[in-house]
């Protein structure tokens, strides 16, 4: 299995990662878009904290199920 990568660069349009150039790559190929955090402005960092909080305490609440669960 092949561990390139290849760093596409891009930008958001309308809520959708669109690359800035003619990028071939096979329909349905898995992808990693990493944001990086000096990109975002501090409103955006607050709703992805709130959100990456909110998905911590509902892995809480599923581990905890799991653990009284016979």
């Amino acid at each position: 299995m092949a561990t390139e990568r290849w760093i596409i660069p891009g930008i958001v349009k309308d809520g959708v990662a669109v690359p800035q150039f003619d990028a071939s790559l096979p329909e349905g190929i898995p992808v990693e878009i990493h944001v990086r955090p000096a990109d975002l402005t501090p409103e955006l960092q607050s709703e992805l904290s709130q959100w990456e909080k909110a998905s911590d305490e509902a892995w809480a609440m599923i581990d905890e199920w799991e653990a009284e669960s016979p």
